[in-house]
């Protein structure tokens, strides 16, 4: 009879202190939202472009995905949610947004204002890619790239191929604000997307901010991949195409049988900032490493590879590439190599009383790039 007792008892408090499901959600209830356009509209105010996975059950468990697009404009961020939120059957849902696109226009506004909200959201999807759109970003998320997929997946691949390749940094929310956007020694590149046809995209391209605004300069593939490796942000490889001599007056000619072809695969980067006591002139000191195979040398066909003689044509080559990439950059007043941060940690005091904003056009850059070829693939 104790034990009968005893097990009552014990049933019942545990009943008492079980928790219940008082804060379950429903699938059916919410609306994925899988990737977010904003554009500036007028007066100073957003134009938001949504698509969301909205759910419709079949039966049996059963579930058909429809990827549904949706606008509206507003004077803030959550104004523009709060919209759309009407415009949708359900409760929006913000956890999964995979892209985040930004039109060119209200870049150049400034980025901090827009994504502000997703900051401060706990529901908010930190890994979440960012980018720039040539153009307008309802044009890029309103684009129908394959029947089976919603577009937001689509352009996160293609973000993925690209970083992979190191074309593009991958710019995520918590990239964006851990490594520039609270520091005013370091600036931001993001990727940018653009519409090449009907409804194809294309991700080959980087654009440079000053501060949160994006500055309207950008980088094609070529110069882009240069300042991933500038910036030591090699991912998997790289691939590099360079014009080569091709005749007996040294000129080069760019054309398909005078590019090589160059992987790298792997990289060292030699990376200082000085100062010179007397004028206070600032160099940055950077020296790049390149390893790699030669992919493609349509000129050396039927003969040998001088290994010597193509490294110090690519050396030549690829160091003024890297130049003219710095050149940029200054034209940008866009720091993203970290010289202001370099210099705010060994040379304090000058840091405090300079204005980084017109220093940073008279600093000195001069790129250095080595080629070590070890392989040549299956040909000499």
């Amino acid at each position: 009879m104790r034990t009968k007792r005893s097990l009552f008892i014990g049933l019942v408090f545990s009943i008492m202190t079980l928790s219940g499901c008082w804060d379950v959600s429903y699938l059916t209830n919410k609306k994925m939202v899988t990737g977010i356009g904003m554009d500036a509209a007028p007066n100073g105010q957003i134009t938001g472009t949504v698509r969301a996975a909205v759910l419709k059950s079949r039966g049996a468990g059963q579930f058909d995905i429809k990827d549904e697009m949706i606008q509206a404009t507003g004077d803030s961020v959550n104004r523009v949610g709060d919209r759309i939120d009407g415009m949708l059957p359900g409760t929006i849902d913000v956890s999964k947004t995979h892209v985040i696109i930004i039109g060119e226009e209200l870049a150049k506004r400034g980025i901090f204002a827009p994504l502000e909200s997703f900051y401060r959201s706990r529901k908010a999807y930190l890994n979440g890619n960012i980018i720039i759109s040539k153009g307008l970003a309802s044009e890029v998320i309103s684009a129908e790239l394959t029947e089976s997929n919603p577009v937001s997946f689509d352009i996160k691949q293609m973000i993925l191929g690209a970083t992979y390749k190191s074309i593009v940094p991958k710019q995520t929310l918590y990239t964006l604000w851990m490594n520039t956007l609270p520091d005013e020694a370091a600036d931001a590149v993001m990727p940018v997307i653009r519409k090449i046809e009907k409804n194809h995209l294309i991700i080959d391209t980087t654009g440079l901010f000053h501060g949160d605004k994006f500055t309207g300069v950008t980088l094609a593939r070529e110069e882009s991949c240069m300042l991933m490796l500038m910036m030591d942000k090699l991912s998997k490889l790289a691939y590099l195409s360079i014009p080569v001599k091709s005749d007996e007056a040294g000129q080069r000619k760019d054309t398909m049988s005078n590019i090589i072809s160059f992987e790298v695969r792997a990289m060292k980067r030699a990376f200082d900032v000085s100062v010179k006591p007397n004028t206070e002139a600032i160099q940055c000191i950077l020296k790049l490493d390149l390893y790699g195979e030669v992919r493609s040398s349509p000129t050396s066909i039927g003969r040998e590879i001088d290994r010597k003689a193509l490294e110090e044509e690519l050396n030549a080559s690829l160091g003024q590439r890297a130049k003219d990439v710095a050149g940029k950059l200054k034209q940008a007043n866009s720091d993203v190599l970290g010289i202001g941060r370099r210099l705010r940690a060994h040379h304090n005091e000058m840091w405090k009383r300079l204005d980084w904003n017109e220093k940073f056009k008279e600093v000195v850059m001069n790129p250095e790039v080595n080629v070590h070829i070890q392989s040549t693939g299956i040909l000499k």
